[in-house]
């Protein structure tokens, strides 16, 4: 495994790029610096990025009853917070897979970058990866999503990214003018045992859709998701005085699976998932397929209270690096 070597200065502060600490429990936890900015990242349950934010504030919600548990040392299920990539299409209901997103991976560091690198599901035969990378300027982070077809077969699966934040915000997703659902976005829905995704008469007391820009209120007892076919490539997360931004490709020829959504968002009032997808891909053996994303965080100077406030967030959100 590779370590840094170097540290930079910040006034009387030695601020090292990367550092191997543990954290909430967890041993070898790679802490990606940035100055006032930092990304946690820990192998020991799936390489899953468990903080992210400024100055020790934590836009990715964190559960505490799950500090220090893995997969290999804990008998009982238990639920994290934070990002995570995952296997799709959700509706598909694909055979559970914990060694891939809740698993030890194994990891390799550099000075502003970390890889951790899942063990191979048998039964599925994939194994995933995840390059992610700090800007040292500003705190951005890079992300490299893989998922490698190490089998004997034909595999057809998307990556789902999961990204919890802490509930109570207002998440925002640009919609598609030429929206293949009659209301720009879709609701999921369980009708008659079946699941699925009703974009003709979506309704949500926390949803308002405005200037083209669906603005939800992530909180309430009762849990929602809903979806979108974006061409924007971008969901954002607001809460306090910040404002994640998560930015992907969208391929407007991508065979979308999971009810037609390029992204999605559940919440209820202690978390707010944003997950953006990937077209569905066939794989054959040997193959992988690369998914990428760009996190940035934007400082904002009050904090926001209602969704028109949101909505006039969309001007201060930078072009996206993917193109549109």
């Amino acid at each position: 495994m590779l370590t840094p070597v170097s540290a930079e200065e910040s006034g009387s502060e030695i601020i090292r790029p990367l550092e191997i600490k543990t954290y909430r429990g967890w041993q070898e936890s790679l802490i990606l610096n940035a100055g006032r900015i930092k990304a946690v990242v820990v192998p020991a349950v799936g390489g899953r990025i468990v903080f992210y934010g400024f100055n020790g504030e934590n836009m990715l919600f964190e559960n505490p009853a799950s500090f220090g548990k893995t997969l290999a040392g804990t008998s009982e299920d238990f639920w994290m917070g934070g990002y995570q990539c995952d296997l799709g299409p959700e509706l598909r209901g694909i055979p559970a897979h914990p060694g891939l997103w809740k698993g030890q991976h194994e990891w390799a560091a550099r000075r502003n970058a970390v890889k951790v690198t899942s063990p191979l599901d048998a039964a599925l035969g994939v194994r995933m990866e995840k390059e992610i990378f700090i800007a040292p300027d500003n705190g951005d982070l890079g992300i490299t999503q893989r998922l490698s077809n190490e089998g004997g077969k034909e595999i057809s699966f998307c990556l789902w990214d999961r990204t919890l934040c802490v509930g109570g915000g207002f998440a925002l997703i640009p919609l598609n003018k030429k929206s293949r659902f009659k209301a720009g976005w879709s609701l999921y829905t369980t009708v008659d045992g079946k699941d699925s995704y009703d974009g003709d008469k979506p309704a949500s007391p926390n949803v308002q859709v405005l200037g083209g820009v669906l603005v939800a209120k992530a909180d309430g007892p009762v849990a929602t998701k809903l979806g979108a076919d974006s061409d924007a490539g971008w969901i954002a997360y607001v809460k306090g005085t910040l404002m994640l931004v998560k930015y992907f490709p969208y391929f407007p020829k991508g065979n979308y699976t999971d009810g037609g959504n390029s992204v999605e968002l559940y919440f209820y009032n202690k978390v707010a998932e944003l997950e953006p997808l990937s077209p569905e891909v066939t794989l054959k053996p040997t193959e992988r397929y690369d998914f990428p994303e760009k996190w940035t965080l934007v400082e904002l100077g009050d904090e926001i209270s209602t969704h028109q406030q949101a909505r006039e967030l969309v001007k201060r959100i930078p072009p996206s690096p993917f193109g549109r």
